[in-house]
């Protein structure tokens, strides 16, 4: 008599794949470009910074780098405050956190029941 197997749980079903404009997805896409991820590294290690600091710090052109910070606003990765002329920007940690969630949940994933396993 066959043992019986184990049922797999179902596969992680984050919101970014059925929710369009989640903010899983728009900061997974935001998060795709080298630039971009640098630009999250030192915000996040000595934020909130001013856009002039980030122009200094970085190679990348002054428009390079405004045009990239736009993108990861979007995003919702980073909140940004005016002080007269200068930005100033911030991580936003729930944007993060969900996109952070996601690749939890993946992780996880691997480690329950596999169809395969019953092969």
């Amino acid at each position: 008599m066959p043992s019986a197997q184990p049922t797999p749980l179902p596969m992680v079903q984050p919101p970014a794949i059925t929710l369009p404009g989640d903010t899983t997805l728009e900061v997974l896409r935001a998060l795709a470009h080298p630039l971009r991820l640098e630009l999250v590294a030192h915000v996040a290690a000595r934020g909130p910074l001013c856009s002039c600091h980030l122009e200094a710090d970085i190679d990348a052109s002054q428009p390079q780098i405004s045009k990239h910070l736009g993108v990861l606003h979007r995003a919702g990765l980073l909140e940004r405050r005016r002080e007269g002329r200068w930005v100033y920007f911030s991580i936003n940690e729930e944007a993060l956190d969900a996109a952070g969630g996601f690749v939890e949940e993946l992780k996880a994933s691997m480690h329950r029941p596999h169809l395969a396993d019953r092969c």
